[in-house]
């Protein structure tokens, strides 16, 4: 009966014990992780607000060169 349970629920019996109020697993990295993570994030955003920002030169550019004719 064990296993047709196990099949059943298949990777979910590690969740269970968490949904009963068992102790959840910590990760020893999770801290440095989630700092990674973060920076990834940052310099994504970095990233994009550069290519924005020459982007909209670009767009200003065409801009002046409409006025000038």
């Amino acid at each position: 009966m064990d296993f047709v349970m196990k099949q059943a629920l298949g990777g979910a019996t590690k969740d269970m014990g968490k949904m009963l109020g068992g102790e959840e697993e910590k990760d020893p990295d999770a801290q440095k992780k989630e700092e990674e993570r973060q920076e990834a994030l940052r310099q994504q955003e970095e990233e994009r607000k550069a290519k924005h920002a020459r982007m909209e030169a670009e767009r200003e550019k065409v801009r002046q060169q409409i006025r000038d004719k």
